[in-house]
């Protein structure tokens, strides 16, 4: 298994930064706050089926695994091509571009995982949510690996961090508030609904308010599924097509 030495190389640069709080809690404070504020200040008050409070932990469970497996694998690729200029290094190696990508989206997704983790257990310990179905845990775990592996392509399509910053404003903050995180995209507009129903966050909360394997559950598995592959394929032709500046 190529990929293998890439994932650990991943793993142990993880290992390292994670002494830093900083590191640590970045990328859970958003949804943390919103998962405590909303809770506590509108989980009386919102009627949702199962309870506002459960629905919104799952919302900020999806968001949390998207920013940490998105976000920070986004900015290590690219800040290892712009700043440490080590990314070249990877490409020396004997390791094909499928393995190179694999165990760097592999690796974001262990750490959107982690991140996850630690959501869900503030929601279990501060609201007694009660655990995942097995859709929602499927869900959640793709979901990671589909956003990591976005998250390779994009560190290594952009030419610079201001387009980083475009990404985040135009795709990954209308996806955290539209796609069925804070309330039901039923909500929303017909026109609206239907285009964002589409996108990966969408499937991701399909899953995780599922109660069982019905139809949306598995459609929205497989589509989630189908929008990871091409996330990946598109890391994997951009690896083909990198070159050092």
């Amino acid at each position: 298994m190529s990929f293998l030495p890439v994932f650990q190389r991943e793993m142990a640069m993880l290992v390292h930064r994670i002494g830093g709080l900083g590191y640590l809690f970045s990328g859970l404070l958003f949804p943390m706050i919103y998962l405590l504020a909303f809770g506590w200040g509108l989980g009386s008050r919102v009627e949702v089926a199962g309870g506002y409070v459960a629905y919104l932990a799952k919302g900020m469970l999806a968001i949390a695994v998207m920013m940490n497996g998105f976000q920070q694998t986004a900015i290590s690729v690219s800040a290892a091509r712009f700043y440490f200029r080590t990314f070249s290094v990877l490409r020396m190696s004997p390791v094909s571009d499928f393995g190179i990508v694999f165990g760097i989206a592999l690796a974001g997704a262990v750490r959107a995982l982690f991140a996850g983790a630690a959501i869900f257990l503030a929601a279990w310990l501060f609201f007694d949510v009660q655990l995942l179905s097995l859709p929602g845990l499927l869900g959640i775990v793709l979901t990671a690996f589909c956003f990591a592996a976005f998250g390779v392509a994009v560190g290594l399509s952009i030419r610079g961090q201001e387009q980083f910053s475009v990404i985040i404003n135009f795709f990954i903050t209308p996806m955290t508030f539209f796609c069925g995180s804070f309330f039901p995209i039923a909500n929303l507009p017909s026109a609206v609904g239907k285009v964002v129903s589409l996108l990966p966050l969408a499937q991701t909360n399909a899953l995780l308010q599922a109660d069982g394997w019905d139809g949306g559950a598995v459609a929205a598995l497989i589509l989630l599924a189908v929008l990871t592959a091409l996330a990946f394929a598109w890391g994997v032709v951009r690896m083909k097509r990198y070159q050092e500046f």
